[in-house]
């Protein structure tokens, strides 16, 4: 497809050709094979805790959700899970939970790095260890270097939405997106594979919108791509919110398909909530130009307690791997698979820093 100029992207979004939509996920898919080849690697996903310090109009998890029964896995179930992951050939998990700067519980999620990566290192024969993911929302500069310094390195925040309209009526006034921003240059700056992504439907989303949001992936020079589509959850004030939507599932595709060709060699993934808004959500996620699956880890008798949205599809691993090969993707076991576009931009800062000293 070439360069893709503003006008192709919002003429791409607008439309309803199916056979446009069809072009653009061969070509996305043509242009990750290029660039960060068809392998699909695993982020082993544990959902460790459902206690919520933040009030998003939009989640499940939010602490007024008062119907909700919150659960806060023990430090020797989570390492126990972490390290099942890492003997099945999984050797990235992603370690997530509601929002909370608190410090008991900071100083709680280092030390279940620490031990998750000293254990995980003995059984490896590299002595790397797991890749270790986070996504516990943000935090002071500080506690993001101690849990970069116990064994975390990559980071996943999403912005939900760049564009401050949007933001704010998706938010508390307490929750600004100058602070979303902050932290996420903070990751950055401590040397983590820093990730972001957007909800996609969401009432009151426009096409442009979606535009700006693209533009704002590229102008903070992401590592890692995590979308998906607005699913309702019906204890959330954005459920009662009737507006005009673009349509979640097949605006989300061709986002990730355009976030491929614009930024090729991030590493992008084909989330949940795809894949439960859909049957086909994972294969035409994929086929989209993601290279990340996440499958759910988390002791199955509580995962439903981690309710984000309504109807939330879990799959088991051998599923997941299942599809992904006949869907004619290599699984990427026994490796991290970490972002190429981190690896070459932090090869390129390296090599400009040695020649101004």
């Amino acid at each position: 497809m070439g360069m893709i100029s503003s006008d192709d992207i919002v003429n791409i979004l607008n439309s309803d050709d199916l056979q446009v939509l069809q072009e653009l996920l061969q070509a996305a898919d043509k242009c990750r094979r290029e660039n960060v080849g068809d392998k699909v690697y695993l982020r082993g996903l544990i959902e460790f805790s459902n206690y919520c310090d933040r009030n998003c109009f939009y989640c499940g998890l939010r602490k007024n959700n008062h119907q909700l029964e919150r659960y806060r896995l023990r430090k020797d179930e989570i390492v126990e899970l972490a390290m099942l992951a890492f003997k099945s050939g999984y050797h990235s998990i992603c370690l997530q939970s509601g929002e909370t700067d608190n410090s008991f519980e900071v100083d709680f999620l280092v030390e279940v790095v620490r031990e998750i990566k000293d254990l995980s290192r003995e059984a490896d024969e590299d002595a790397r260890g797991l890749g270790i993911t986070l996504s516990v929302g943000e935090l002071e500069y500080r506690q993001y270097e101690r849990l970069w310094e116990a064994g975390a390195h990559r980071y996943l925040l999403r912005i939900e939405s760049s564009v401050p309209e949007l933001f704010k009526s998706i938010h508390p006034p307490s929750q600004r997106l100058e602070q979303r921003i902050d932290c996420l240059r903070a990751l950055k700056d401590i040397g983590y594979q820093t990730g972001t992504g957007i909800m996609i439907g969401l009432p009151g989303q426009t096409v442009e919108h979606l535009l700006r949001e693209l533009e704002f992936f590229r102008q903070e020079d992401v590592d890692m791509l995590g979308m998906g589509p607005y699913i309702p959850h019906h204890a959330t004030p954005l459920s009662k919110v009737k507006a005009e939507q673009l349509d979640p599932y097949l605006t989300t595709l061709k986002i990730l398909a355009l976030c491929r060709l614009t930024m090729p060699d991030v590493n992008m993934v084909a989330s949940t909530a795809l894949q439960s808004i859909d049957p086909e959500g994972l294969r035409m996620g994929l086929k989209a130009g993601a290279n990340i699956v996440m499958p759910i880890l988390t002791p199955e008798d509580i995962r439903e307690k981690y309710y984000l949205y309504e109807h939330k599809k879990f799959k088991k691993s051998e599923e997941l791997a299942e599809e992904i090969s006949s869907c004619g993707y290599t699984l990427g076991l026994w490796e991290w698979g970490d972002s190429l576009h981190y690896k070459r931009t932090t090869l390129q800062y390296r090599a400009s820093m040695e020649k101004t000293e």
